[in-house]
């Protein structure tokens, strides 16, 4: 079942996060889900690198939209699963990453039963009761008992919103910024198909190592310019265009993270990945 869960997610990491918007995978959905498809990829790039099977799987995905052959899906399963079977750590990474979502456990309650009426019966903090006991009856019967500890509750429930309002109004103020075009494009990067450092300026400008022909990195001399757009596509993607002389050749990215980036020709066929130093 593992192997299955992962080519599934395998295939939906290729479809781009758009087209994978409310389709649940073994019950993972939204962050969750976007976050083990592109674990899984990279586990399994990882492992396989170049397998045949494992592209042919990506690559029809991306030119389907998902609508793999069962052959195909077939053929990268057993590719995954002989893997497991001989890496045992492998396996247990993929487990790991494709098991559904853990229920959160019940609050520990006092035996409280709610009613249709939105009233509650029973057993409700330290009141005994055999009839119903609405909220409002509660707050307001401890706030005559406790007039000052009322108060102070008031005042941290006052706090409290006034805090919430806040941090809705100003959002969070911690967390990586969204990945942006030229802004998570510029830096040095090491990229997998072992042609050593690409760099991309700053400015969107002078680049290297970036122009590729017929799957093959290519240099003919003299400076080299790079663009990125600046939102990608409905899947996910940026357009990256590279000139050098008369050489001008255009290429699609997608940025797992702001460190590791994925580089495709324009059709679709991926060329390498890239992990940023």
């Amino acid at each position: 079942m593992t192997v299955e869960i992962a080519v599934a997610m395998l295939i939906a990491w290729a479809v781009g996060k758009a087209n994978r918007v409310g389709k649940p995978i073994n019950g993972l959905t939204d962050e969750a889900l976007e976050l083990a498809v592109n674990r899984v990829r990279n586990v399994v790039v990882a492992k396989l690198g170049g397998d045949p099977a494992v592209q042919r799987l990506l690559n029809e995905a991306r030119a389907t939209n998902g609508a793999v052959s069962s052959a195909t899906q077939a053929a990268a399963e057993q590719s995954v699963s002989v893997a497991v079977a001989g890496d045992s750590g492998f396996g247990a990474e993929l487990a790991r990453l494709t098991a559904p979502p853990t229920p959160p456990p019940a609050p520990a309650g006092s035996g409280s039963r709610y009613n249709n009426s939105g009233t509650f019966g029973g057993v409700m903090g330290d009141i005994s009761t055999t009839g119903p006991v609405t909220v409002t009856s509660k707050i307001v019967h401890q706030a005559k008992r406790h007039p000052v500890l009322a108060m102070f509750v008031v005042v941290g429930a006052v706090a409290l919103l006034g805090f919430s309002a806040d941090r809705l109004i100003s959002g969070p103020t911690s967390g990586a910024p969204p990945v942006r075009g030229t802004e998570a494009m510029a830096g040095t990067w090491k990229a997998s198909d072992g042609t050593g450092t690409k760099t991309f300026g700053s400015d969107g400008g002078r680049c290297d190592g970036f122009f590729y022909s017929n799957g093959e990195p290519l240099d003919i001399g003299g400076p080299m310019t790079c663009t990125i757009s600046s939102k990608p596509d409905a899947k996910g993607l940026y357009t990256l265009i590279v000139t050098q002389g008369p050489n001008r050749a255009e290429y699609l990215v997608e940025f797992t993270d702001p460190e590791h980036a994925t580089v495709f020709d324009s059709s679709g066929t991926e060329l390498y990945d890239l992990e940023g130093f």
